[in-house]
């Protein structure tokens, strides 16, 4: 097949599809799509994006060995996998002969071709997160798949979470503004939602701060959320109070507090 460019002075030397070529300056093999001859007889060639694609998805039992693909359009290029668990930023696993420092040997990686697994030996509840392959071009361009999450269907039985709210301090500085604090605990699975009302008109959700939910040592979540007010309304006895969704519950949770006493 030949490609006919849209310029008369870019003259097609072949099609590549697939094929590669060694660069001499990074000595890394580019997938090549075009090459163009021009005319002072130096070579112009285009590449297409790279595509990374996963499985968005993944359930395992406690203990069990899964497999985490991620197909590529190219086999020329290395893989390297990333962690990310909730409220964090992707951390570096492994690529190649490179593993993050302390990595458990139970991490590991199979290539095949145009497919390369991650695998996880006898998950274990700390393993829940989200998978992303990369591929790094350069310093300056890495092409991400979309990540697969891998989640337990038993790593335990599905627990209702308990809610707290706290008062401001009583003892408040003249200038300082009254911290209403929510905290949602002893979850599972993670998904709850906090929301606030004052005097039973929500709260806009970009007036209070929500924190990402943290993995207790038992294996439940918690979550906490911030609500700051205004001194003259806390101190005129408005009402406000923590409204917390959750799959365990067959109704929201509510908590409400104010200057003179908690309910």
């Amino acid at each position: 097949m030949t490609y006919k460019p849209p310029h008369a002075h870019l003259s097609p030397v072949t099609t590549c599809v697939s094929d590669e070529v060694q660069d001499s300056v990074y000595n890394i093999k580019l997938p090549l799509r075009f090459i163009f001859q021009l005319p002072n007889g130096f070579l112009l060639c285009c590449m297409e994006a790279l595509v990374l694609t996963q499985e968005k998805t993944m359930t395992s039992a406690l203990g069990q060995n899964v497999q985490i693909r991620c197909t590529v359009d190219s086999s020329s290029w290395t893989i390297s996998w990333y962690q990310q668990k909730p409220g964090s930023a992707p951390n570096f696993l492994l690529a190649d002969g490179h593993r993050a420092s302390g990595l458990a040997s139970r991490f590991t990686y199979t290539d095949s071709g145009y497919k390369e697994y991650l695998n996880i030996n006898g998950v274990t509840a700390d393993d829940e997160a989200v998978y992303y392959c990369a591929m790094h071009e350069s310093p300056w361009t890495s092409y991400f798949g979309g990540g697969t999450k891998l989640t337990l269907s038993n790593a335990r039985p599905q627990s209702p979470p308990e809610l707290v709210v706290l008062a401001p301090s009583q003892a408040l500085s003249s200038g300082d503004r009254p911290t209403v604090v929510c905290l949602a605990q002893g979850f599972y699975p993670d998904g709850a939602t906090l929301s606030w009302s004052e005097d039973g008109k929500e709260v806009a959700a970009t007036d209070f701060q929500t924190g990402p939910s943290q993995r207790q040592s038992d294996g439940t979540f918690s979550l906490s959320s911030v609500l700051t007010v205004q001194p003259q309304r806390w101190h005129s006895g408005r009402s406000y109070s923590c409204q917390l969704q959750h799959s365990a519950l067959s109704r929201p949770l509510s908590k409400a507090v104010d200057n003179a006493h908690c309910s």
